[in-house]
């Protein structure tokens, strides 16, 4: 295996446990991360409220994971795919 592989391989196991965390920490109808760290709920924080922003940069790091996810992906079904016939 290259070290091309194996560095593309690392990468995508460092984004898939960190876009498992990621979501695990998204509110969800019981509050999530927001209310973990004392905001009003799920939805019921205001526009201004730390949680709010908390939550916004969060939604921003789990769609940068996903799209890292799925390029790793395609790298690795392209880089590990059988050659010839």
């Amino acid at each position: 295996m290259g070290a091309f592989k194996i560095i593309v391989l690392v990468i995508h196991i460092i984004v898939c446990t960190g876009l498992v965390i990621s979501v695990l920490l998204h509110a969800g109808k019981g509050g999530g991360l927001s209310s973990v760290l004392g905001g009003g709920g799920g939805g019921g924080s205001s526009l201004f409220s730390g949680s709010y922003i908390v939550e916004k940069n969060l939604d921003r790091i789990t769609i940068v994971l996903g799209s890292t996810f799925a390029v790793t992906t395609l790298l690795l079904v392209w880089m590990l795919a059988p050659k010839g016939g």
